[in-house]
């Protein structure tokens, strides 16, 4: 299954719009320093009915006290391994624009900068005029694919966060139409969980399928297959 990063500042609303995805409050979500100490992951449901594993981080910061070096390093091993990054941002303040810098120098400097990011600009519902920042240029390292306003408080900006990240998920895809032998089913269960599924017809044969499915899944599955088709 997928993993989808959920990386920001402290108090960007990260464990709050993961608990919206979720639709409870199984997060711990407050207005403390470090309210999030551990990785946290969830599983969430795309439009498509796909699901993916978000996983929220401790709140970045810009000086971090030496004794939580540690925690906030080891939370961050989920940003290495995720198909696509959230970078949640309090879109309400005064900070907003160098928080983001800040966030972005660190997945420099962690080497996830090719991971596709959308730039998620949180508290919408705190504003009532939007600002005007050019917020996908404020890094020359760190380029978001995608930026979508949102609310985790009141849930405006959800559907489209949610389409947003299977849009994202999609692209790093491939559309492929092939014939799968019945023994091998442990295969199928991969495409299952990793790609999306279009169509799938049981035949004498095997399942035939046409579905989208990661790069990586793609040549094995070519070398399995009785009959095999990129479109």
């Amino acid at each position: 299954m997928q993993i989808v990063a959920v990386v920001g500042y402290t108090n960007a609303g990260k464990s709050t719009l993961l608990n919206r995805f979720c639709g409870s409050e199984e997060v711990y979500a407050d207005d403390l320093l470090f309210a999030t100490l551990d990785p946290t992951t969830r599983q969430v449901a795309l439009p498509s009915g796909k699901s993916i594993m978000v996983s929220d981080t401790v709140g970045f910061i810009q000086k971090l006290p030496t004794r939580l070096v540690t925690s906030f390093r080891a939370t961050l091993d989920e940003l290495l391994d995720a198909s696509v990054v959230l970078h949640v941002v309090d879109m309400s303040s005064p900070l907003a624009a160098v928080q983001i810098q800040s966030v972005q120098k660190i997945i420099y400097e962690l080497g996830a900068q090719s991971t596709p990011q959308i730039l998620v600009m949180n508290k919408a519902d705190a504003l009532s005029v939007r600002p005007t920042t050019p917020w996908a240029e404020l890094s020359d390292d760190v380029v978001p694919v995608k930026i979508v306003a949102t609310s985790a408080k009141d849930g405006r900006g959800i559907k489209a966060l949610l389409k947003a990240i299977e849009d994202a998920l999609r692209a790093q895809s491939v559309q492929i139409d092939f014939l799968l032998p019945w023994e091998k089913g442990n295969l199928l269960d991969e495409v299952h969980k990793a790609g999306s599924i279009l169509s799938e017809e049981f035949t004498d044969k095997g399942t035939r399928v046409k579905a989208f499915v990661p790069f990586s899944l793609r040549n094995r599955i070519e070398n399995a297959a009785l009959e095999f088709t990129v479109l």
